[in-house]
């Protein structure tokens, strides 16, 4: 995958609670990055859906709520070893479902590729 699209899906991850809000004030589900690769606040809550509940729960503490990997461990009843391991499958598991590499128009996040959103 390219590195520029891993950061930016990572960043947008940290940054879920705010996309969130964005959406809610003002109706924006689509932000542009720097590098103009958008990220949907809707595809990228369906790409975490698809998690197993112990992934989506990793990245949730880890990720989105900025917790620390030992509070996780401590919280799931498990290693922080294996908080690491659940939030990078994740993560890996979420870029895929998102930037599905074999479209041409990868860059574009698939609520806009639907027709009916168009």
């Amino acid at each position: 995958m390219d590195s520029k699209k891993h950061r930016y899906l990572r960043e947008a991850l940290r940054r879920y609670k705010q996309l969130e809000a964005l959406f809610i004030q003002n109706g924006q589900s689509v932000v542009r990055g720097p590098d103009g690769i958008e990220i949907c606040f809707f595809d990228l809550k369906d790409s975490l859906e698809k998690l197993s509940p112990r992934k989506k729960e990793a990245i949730f503490y880890n990720v989105i709520m900025d917790m620390k990997q030992k509070d996780v461990a401590d919280k799931m009843g498990i290693t922080t070893v294996s908080v690491g391991q659940y939030v990078e499958s994740g993560f890996m598991q979420i870029a895929e479902d998102y930037f599905n590499e074999t479209r041409e128009d990868s860059d574009i996040p698939k609520r806009r590729r639907r027709k009916y959103n168009s």
